[in-house]
C-alpha cells in the first residue's frame, strides 16, 4: 500500500474508534433523569411513573 492510503486508513480508524469511545464516555457520564425523549418533563420522575403503574 502507498503511504497516503495507510495514513488515510489510520486516520479513519482513529475517527471511528474515537467516536465510539467518546460516545461511550458521554453515555456513562449522563444520568438517566436528564436523557431520553422526555428528559426532565413534569410527571416523568420515578415517583410519578411508579404511581401510574400501580
Amino acid at each position: 500500500m502507498e503511504p497516503s492510503s495507510l495514513i488515510l486508513m489510520v486516520l479513519f480508524i482513529l475517527i471511528i474508534w474515537g467516536g465510539l469511545v467518546g460516545s461511550s464516555v458521554m453515555l456513562a457520564r449522563s444520568t438517566d433523569e436528564t436523557t431520553g425523549e422526555l428528559g426532565t418533563a413534569p410527571g416523568t420522575d420515578d415517583e410519578s411513573l411508579m404511581h401510574r403503574a400501580a
